[in-house]
């Protein structure tokens, strides 16, 4: 068992926006990101065949943390820190965006702009040829540079952005001089200090249309009529017995209008949702008698086919002076806590619940078997308990680095700076599935290489069906379609559930997106990683 690292190496947290200066190729572009199937994590969890070899990081061998490939001895050191150790401090810029053309002076800040697309690109320069940094999200508003410059692929014009980087007036970027872009319905802004970005609703009903925007009756009602259809094949009853499955008949067209003629203003991405998808919700707006919800991706829902959800949550701990390794998760339904009497009795003072974080000091045995000791002197039963290993600092990391670790058997989740442990939490990992549709989180060695503040995530497997979870918080890419995320639908932590993701909960997963590394810039919705800027490196391991 470790040593405790009460006192430990002061690494510096640096601020998450700025201009550092310096270009490269982010590996995910946002286009990937305008269509969905693209750009969520897939259920097939295949590594591809070239997945041997950290991008960026000289060819080194994917692993169990600091480990030799040839001898699979440790390389790195698993340290506690001395008092006289010299403070760490990461470099100027480190984590920050790094920006090829200065920030503009905010005295240049004079047009009015508004996202008006789900993603508007930013890119590195004013040229679309350059590398993309990352996205704005619809209903976004900011001031911007007047133009700066145009091409025949934006013959609009570029404008710059306060943080840096530049937009396209005519890629969803809408821009005027003397007041803010009209937006009927204004898109709910993420609320980036909670735990949830969103409010999410659950859809109740099968065959719900979505919509862009609010249809007419004359819409509706030929809607109601492809719904009744698409149920009928879906349930195998005729058209007549069909309708919702709450029991609710199915609407018909008005009298005299051709239903089948009518074009329906349906969602491009998703016309026709499923019961059981999760949506992100805005405002409930209420036209001609009818409610509905407006997502926060600006799309049009019936107030009827969707529920509010009570999103769920599950929150670590930050390690620092008062807390630190060892440190442990109950494991068990439930366990005692136990004081030892005068007579060297054990006497239980109190109840833990399975998930429960505690501190512990040192081991020791009483009546053969082996307990740990809390900080204020009571005992607990070490086999009750999940207990993370202190991890060495993988191999070619600076001591400043900031790194996380993910271990499959214990499924706990642990953050370092360097060598110092500074978050501890439960997670759920893939599950097995079958050996057709394997769901195992792939064990491996990467860096985070695009994070969002949400994101859809959804996918049809042979054993789950078809899901849809719109906007899934804080979700962090470190390898192909496999995330770092939080997840609001769940609180399995500490045990397999998903489609082979690390699911986190939404707190945990919240702490991570600020601190890894690269940093997002105030107002976008997600930041590419480059080689200026590189991810925060995560280890998979058994």
């Amino acid at each position: 068992m470790p040593g405790r690292t009460r006192n430990c190496w002061l690494i510096l947290a640096l601020a998450a926006c700025g201009p550092t200066g310096g270009e490269s190729s982010p590996s995910r572009t946002v286009a990937d990101e305008v269509t969905p199937a693209s750009t969520l994590p897939r259920t097939e969890a295949a590594a591809p065949a070239d997945a041997s070899a950290e991008a960026g990081d000289g060819g080194e061998p994917l692993g169990v943390t600091g480990e030799d490939p040839g001898t699979g001895e440790a390389t790195g050191e698993a340290t506690t820190a001395a008092a006289e150790e010299p403070e760490i401090v990461a470099p100027e810029g480190y984590g920050k965006v790094h920006f090829p053309v200065d920030v503009p002076d905010p005295d240049t800040l004079t047009m009015h702009g508004l996202a008006g697309y789900e993603v508007v690109a930013v890119y590195s320069r004013p040229d679309l040829s350059s590398p993309k940094l990352g996205y704005l999200r619809i209903g976004t508003r900011l001031k911007v540079t007047e133009k700066v410059g145009e091409t025949d692929e934006c013959k609009k014009g570029f404008h710059g952005l306060p943080m840096g980087g530049f937009v396209c007036a005519g890629k969803g970027f809408v821009v005027e001089k003397d007041k803010p872009p009209f937006m009927k319905y204004e898109i709910p802004r993420p609320a980036l200090d909670q735990a949830h970005p969103y409010l999410y609703g659950f859809v109740r009903k099968w065959s719900s249309p979505m919509w862009w925007r609010i249809p007419t009756d004359t819409e509706r009602a030929a809607a109601e009529a492809q719904r009744a259809q698409r149920e009928s094949e879906r349930t195998g009853t005729p058209i007549a017995a069909a309708g919702d499955t709450d029991g609710d008949a199915a609407a018909s067209p008005t009298p005299g209008e051709p239903a089948a003629d009518v074009k329906l203003p349906l969602s491009l991405a998703t016309p026709w949702l499923e019961r059981g998808f999760f949506l992100s919700l805005g405002e409930k707006i209420k036209e001609e008698s009818r409610s509905y919800y407006r997502t926060a991706r600006g799309a049009f829902v019936e107030a009827g086919d969707v529920s509010p959800y009570d999103a769920k949550d599950f929150k670590g701990v930050e390690l620092g002076d008062e807390i630190a390794f060892p440190v442990a998760f109950v494991d068990k339904k439930e366990t005692k806590l136990f004081a030892l009497t005068d007579d060297n009795k054990l006497k239980a003072v109190k109840t833990l619940e399975k998930r429960d974080f505690i501190d512990v000091d040192e081991e020791t045995e009483i009546g053969g078997k082996a307990y740990m000791i809390t900080p204020d002197g009571h005992l607990v039963r070490k086999d009750h308990l999940a207990i993370p290993e202190l991890q060495p600092l993988p191999k070619g990391l600076d001591p400043w680095e900031r790194w996380v670790d993910v271990s499959l058997s214990k499924q706990m989740l642990v953050a370092y700076e360097g060598t110092r442990p500074v978050y501890v939490t439960l997670v759920s990992t893939g599950k097995k599935g079958t050996p057709e549709e394997s769901f195992e989180t792939p064990t491996g060695r990467w860096r985070i290489y695009t994070k969002h503040i949400s994101t859809t995530m959804d996918g049809n497997t042979a054993s789950d069906g078809n899901y849809s979870i719109q906007d899934v918080p804080w979700t962090m890419f470190f390898f192909g379609s496999y995330a770092l995320h939080g997840a609001f639908w769940h609180r399995s932590f500490g045990h397999v559930r998903s489609h082979g993701c690390v699911n986190l909960g939404p707190s945990d997963a919240r702490w991570l997106f600020f601190w890894t590394t690269p940093f997002l810039p105030e107002g976008w919705h997600g930041v590419h990683a480059t080689d200026e800027s590189p991810g925060s490196t995560v280890i998979v391991h058994a």
